[in-house]
């Protein structure tokens, strides 16, 4: 049980919360990332005061309606990023490095997402290089690419990959120009952490994307019950807020253990 010795319980609320690396979590989400490491009778309640009272949150999260109509059920992928779907944030101020665009990634099975950084008049060849040079190296090819953007693009993207690994095979995989709402609902979390970021945080999207891509994937989500690192790598990843773990508690002196 986590004492409330010199508002303790406050600075890890506001930790969680407020850090960069945490982007402003929404109540049921801050309570179940705190949960492993801390515990407290009044947890739940004040984790709910807390964020009802932050003024980022009130201003910057909206209710995300579902959208209208039945989507069309996909089959469930049978290993991690095997399955993705991608989209891009568009038309954002151009950074010191003349990006203004984002492009998610996610994969399909974890929920896990890479947020990366580039030019909304990047050419194909351009996109598939940082993709090789972000997600292929670490996850290999898909088997399947879902995105509601034009089929032709995909199919584009997917030839351009293909020559860009050097293979001589011609293989194909599968294209799915419809969603199962996966990527939208990633992009409107992804707006409101940066629109949070930029409120909290000044800056743009090139001092914080790291920051949120880590908060996105660090933290719980509710459609598969734990954090996407969880789902991955079987643990998350130690952040600040997790200094109760052995070896990492003595950053705070005894008198707190």
């Amino acid at each position: 049980m986590l004492p409330d010795v010199d508002g303790l319980r406050e600075k890890i609320l506001r930790e969680a919360h407020n850090a960069p690396y945490a982007m402003h979590p929404g109540t049921v989400k801050m309570y179940r990332n705190l949960r492993p490491y801390y515990w407290w009778q009044t947890m739940k309640k004040d984790v709910a005061e807390f964020v009802a009272k932050c003024m980022t949150c009130q201003q910057v999260k909206a209710e995300h309606q579902a959208p209208a109509g039945k989507l069309r059920p996909l089959s469930i992928p049978e290993w991690k990023w095997e399955k993705i779907t991608m989209d891009f944030v568009v038309g954002l101020p151009h950074t010191l490095r003349k990006h203004d665009a984002i492009w998610a990634i996610i994969d399909r099975l974890p929920k896990s997402a890479q947020f990366l950084p580039i030019r909304q008049g990047d050419s194909l060849d351009k996109l598939v290089e940082l993709y090789v040079a972000e997600i292929v190296i670490l996850h290999g090819v898909p088997v399947s690419i879902m995105s509601d953007r034009d089929p032709r693009f995909t199919s584009r993207f997917w030839g351009s990959l293909q020559r860009a690994l050097g293979t001589k095979l011609h293989f194909s995989t599968a294209f799915h120009p419809q969603t199962d709402g996966q990527s939208e609902r990633t992009i409107q979390t992804l707006q409101d952490m940066m629109r949070a970021c930029t409120m909290e945080f000044k800056g743009n999207l090139d001092d914080h994307l790291p920051l949120v891509e880590f908060a996105y994937n660090n933290s719980f989500h509710s459609s598969i019950s734990m954090a996407p690192d969880e789902a991955l790598y079987r643990r998350r990843c130690h952040s600040p807020v997790c200094w109760d773990i052995e070896g990492l508690r003595q950053l705070e002196g005894p008198e707190l253990v």
